[in-house]
This record gives structure tokens, C-alpha cells and sequence, in this order.
């Protein structure tokens, strides 16, 4: 008989000052890292658990999949008798790990308990925890292995996916866009990057043509009923470029239209091209900044501000990520080093403070400096608050502070990301209407699709901007969309309005409540 086996995340509530997390720890990957302090245009989204839905469905075992359960939904299915128990988790919620691992040993002590996840390069963790196994590293192969399973699989990417739940206070249900676990981990090795090394440096593909990426993207396309699908798991995609071109050529060949979210190198996106990436169907793309006074070789003679540039004139939007509190910084460079990630107008933006995660160089030398600071909890090594070593030139009040006031900046200064996405389309529209390349002028048609809704959202912006020079970025944009697609209808105003109303709402919501929200909790069986 089969072993059965329960993988599990950690448990909700999130966001929460308790024993168990801290309110800055949320686990909205938008609201919390990329569209943080943007008001009510922030964007609200859940993600599945991805990691725990890619080991379940490649390996022929019964196992169920547990996302984000409470504490007693945890032991509800303990009770269920399973042979492994499997518990997944990053470094600020250890102590709902623990929580986890005693509860299971308790309630279940007949399972056999596998620890994964980020937390599991914290030094001394089995002399902290009671658990049979602890996975360091790509976790299909450690559980096949575990379970008895050939080496050999074919690799099958489960139905995953992030729901979308709320913008400008309008609540949204039963939108959901897939994700495609395409590989894991980077050689780059960059210092503080946790994947690359917890993967060996490695660039471990699941998918290694780029035809059997795209049958994939055609399977989740015609499953969700959407274009929509991100590549995750791969923190620097185009790393293999025969893969990239594949895919890019099939994309053409069909005549689909795909809008595709990934993660790349800026040396590895400059080399490919914004023109081949739009013909790929790439939308948005992560781009590590970094930081301008840094040198990770990834960056090396990469003018961002005009890379940037270039792909929003095909309309692919970035998402760049700066670190705060690099070992160059002062108190009079971080503001430059600001300025200059400000002025490359992405997208999206992330500002995280340097961190020094178990398992990286970055660790082990502030480790050995004597750096790394004992006395901050686990719960609040999150990089979104307060860093946890010690900078020459900044306290860790000042360093809040200076997160604060980059992210504060971004918004009031490009405008929400959602204006800077629909203006960027606008945009690409004009450039791509009359490409000589058929693939790209029908690119443009499918952005002309979404015109309607866009100029309901920017009116929106515009009624709720908060500042007058968001209000005139916002009717800049929409007299841009006026200009080529008509003047707003009295539907299109009518939806305003009711995003005007529903915004409205929203701020007196969080005024009096908070805007914390908790992801649904749930169970999905395979190989059963």
C-alpha cells in the first residue's frame, strides 16, 4: 500500500504582532513588497503554495496539499493518519514552524515529519526542532527519494495559480491567473540572493525545450480561460537562450497571444531584446537593480534607465528591485542610489533592505564580523521593516525610515503602478500598430481589447488620487487613451464612479479597521 503524505504551509492568521509574526510580515507578494504604501491602488492578491503543489503532483503517492490552514484545520487533517507529514516555511515564521512540528508530534506521532523550505538553512535547526528530515534544496527529488520513487521522473506542472481579491476596493472573485514552475534556482550566485545558493548555484529546468514550455502555456491558456501566465521557480529565465528562442518561435508560429510575467538578469534581457521578448508574449519582467553603487556582474555596463525605456515601447512593464543598506551606502548615497531607481521609472518597485539569510555569503560574513544581530527575533527577518545587522552609517530606526520614505517616493512620485501599466500600454499601442511584424501589430490589437476597462480605471485614479500631481499623471494618461480611442461613455463613467465609491470605502475601511486580509485556506488531493 501506497505511503500517504501531507505537505503542508504555515499557519494563518499573517500580518499579525503575536508570538508567531509580526503585522509588516504579510503574504501578499503586491501589497506588501511591490506595490507597498500605494493607498488604495494598491494590488491584492493570494498565491497558492507553489512548491508544496509542484513536489504533489510529481511523486505517485496519495498527498494532500494544505494551503495556509489555521492552527486547527492543521490538526483536523493530522488526525487524518499520514505516513509523512511535510512542512514548508521561511525564517520569520519559525516559530509557527515549531509550533507545527510539536503539534505534529503530539497529534500524529506515527508520521515520519520532513522540514522544507528557506528555513531549513537556519544553523543548529535540528537541535531546535524534533523532525526526521530536513530538505535543503530542490524538493521533488528529496521526496522521491525519500518515498522510494525512481530518480526519473517526467516533470508534470500542477494547476497553480494566484487569485486576485480586491483593487481600488472593489472586491474580485474567481479571477485566477496560472503559474508555471518552469526550473529553479541561478549560477550567478549573487551574495544575499537565497534561491541561487539554496539550489547550489545550480539552473535546474524542469522544462528543457522551449515546445514543451509552450504546450504547457496552452494547456494552463485553455484551463484558466486566460493569456495570463507566469514562469516562476527560474530566477533568471533567459539564462538558456536556445530555451527562450524556442518558445519565442513556437509563440510566432502559432499565432497565440500570450501575456507572460518572468524573472531575468538585465545583462541576460538586454542581450535577448525587448522586440523578441514582446514577440515571446512577455509582459512583465523582474529585473534585479540592485543597487547603483553595487557590482554584481549581472549589471555590469547595463544602462537600466534606457533598458527600461525600451521595453515599455513594446509594452512590457518591469518590476525593479533595489537593495537598501548596501555596504556603500551613506546617508548621502542611499538618497542618490534612490533617486537613480526612481528615474528609470519602472513599473513596479521593490526596496528591501540587504539581508542576510542563513545559506548565503552574505550571511556568513556578517556572521563571522560579528554583525548579525542575536537579539532581533526570527519573526522579523523579513526585509520590510527593520534590518537585522548592523550598517555602519545607518540605525535601525533610520533605516526604516529610509524604506519608508523609497517606497513614498515611488508612489507619489511615478503615480500608482497601475496608472504607469495602462499609460505604458497606451504607449507600446502607438509604436505596435503598424509593425511591419505581424505578431507584434496583433499584440497591439489585444492591448486596444483592454481599452475600455483602462479608461474606467484611470477616470478612477483620477477622482482618488490623493495628490494633485497623481490627478494630472492620471488625466495625462487618460487624454492619451482619449486621443486614440474615444471619450468615455456614460457605462465607462458609471464604472468609474463606482470604483471612485468603492475606493472611498476602502480608505475609511483601513482608517478604522486596517487592510490586512487573510489568504482562504485550501485542500486539494492528488494521486488519489
Amino acid at each position: 500500500m501506497a505511503p500517504r503524505v501531507l505537505l503542508t504551509s504555515v499557519f494563518k492568521p499573517f500580518g499579525v504582532d503575536n508570538i508567531y509574526g509580526r503585522k509588516e510580515s504579510r503574504i501578499e507578494l503586491y501589497h506588501n513588497q511591490i506595490t507597498k504604501y500605494q493607498d488604495v491602488f494598491s494590488l491584492r492578491a493570494f498565491f497558492n503554495s507553489f512548491g508544496l503543489h509542484v513536489i504533489a503532483n510529481n511523486i505517485e503517492v496519495p498527498t494532500t496539499v494544505l494551503d495556509f490552514p489555521t492552527l486547527p484545520q492543521f490538526v483536523r487533517e493530522l488526525k487524518q493518519g499520514y505516513d509523512f507529514v511535510g512542512i514548508s516555511g521561511i525564517q520569520c515564521n519559525f516559530q509557527k514552524i515549531k509550533k507545527m512540528v510539536e503539534t505534529a508530534r503530539e497529534v500524529a506521532p506515527q508520521s515520519t515529519l520532513v522540514l522544507g523550505g528557506f528555513c531549513t538553512t537556519l544553523p543548529g535547526l535540528r537541535d531546535m526542532l524534533d523532525v526526521d528530515h530536513v530538505c535543503v534544496g530542490e524538493g521533488v527529488g528529496f521526496m522521491r527519494a525519500l518515498l522510494g520513487l525512481s530518480p526519473e521522473f517526467h516533470y508534470k506542472n500542477p494547476d497553480m495559480y494566484s487569485a486576485a481579491r480586491e483593487v481600488m476596493g472593489a472586491p474580485i472573485r474567481g479571477v485566477k491567473y496560472p503559474y508555471i514552475a518552469v526550473g529553479l534556482g541561478c549560477p550567478y550566485g549573487c551574495d544575499f540572493c537565497s534561491p541561487s545558493h539554496f539550489f547550489g548555484r545550480r539552473h535546474i529546468k524542469y522544462y528543457k525545450s522551449g515546445r514543451d514550455l509552450f504546450t504547457e502555456l496552452m494547456r494552463v491558456k485553455k484551463r484558466f480561460r486566460t493569456p495570463v501566465s507566469t514562469l516562476i521557480g527560474d530566477d533568471n529565465f533567459l539564462l538558456d537562450r536556445e530555451r527562450a528562442e524556442e518558445l519565442r518561435q513556437c509563440v510566432i508560429e502559432s499565432g497565440e497571444m500570450f501575456n507572460i510575467s518572468l524573472f531575468g538578469s538585465a545583462d541576460k534581457v538586454a542581450e535577448f531584446g525587448p522586440e523578441r521578448l514582446a514577440e515571446m508574449g512577455v509582459n512583465i519582467i523582474w529585473i534585479g537593480r540592485e543597487g547603483k553603487f553595487s557590482a554584481y556582474a549581472k549589471n555590469q555596463n547595463a544602462n537600466l534607465k534606457s533598458l527600461v525605456a525600451e521595453l515599455k515601447t513594446v509594452g512590457i512593464k518591469t518590476i525593479l528591485s533595489s537593495i537598501l543598506l548596501l555596504e556603500q551606502h551613506t546617508k548621502e548615497n542611499i538618497i542618490e542610489d534612490i533617486d537613480d531607481h526612481i528615474a528609470c521609472e519602472p513599473t513596479f518597485s521593490q526596496f528591501a533592505h540587504y539581508s542576510p539569510a542563513p545559506g548565503t555569503p552574505l550571511y556568513e560574513r556578517l556572521e563571522a564580523e560579528g554583525r548579525v544581530l542575536d537579539g532581533i527575533p526570527l519573526e522579523e527577518w523579513h526585509a520590510f521593516k527593520q534590518p537585522w545587522f548592523s550598517h555602519p552609517q545607518f540605525t535601525l530606526v533610520e533605516a526604516e525610515r529610509v524604506q519608508e520614505k523609497a517606497y513614498t517616493r515611488d508612489f507619489l512620485e511615478l503615480g500608482p503602478s497601475l496608472l504607469r501599466y495602462i499609460a505604458t500600454d497606451c504607449m507600446a499601442w502607438r509604436r505596435l500598430k503598424d509593425s511591419d511584424k505581424p505578431h507584434l501589430r496583433k499584440r497591439a490589437d489585444a492591448i486596444a481589447g483592454q481599452m475600455w476597462k483602462n479608461k474606467c480605471v484611470v477616470k478612477a485614479i483620477a477622482l482618488l488620487a490623493p495628490t494633485t500631481h497623481i490627478r494630472e499623471l492620471a488625466q495625462e494618461t487618460l487624454a492619451a487613451i482619449q486621443k486614440e480611442f474615444g471619450g468615455i461613455n456614460p457605462a465607462q463613467y458609471a464604472v468609474a464612479r463606482g470604483l471612485h465609491l468603492s475606493g472611498r470605502i476602502r480608505r475609511l475601511r483601513t482608517a478604522l479597521w486596517g487592510d490586512n486580509m487573510q489568504p482562504p485556506t485550501q485542500r486539494i488531493k492528488y494521486n488519489y
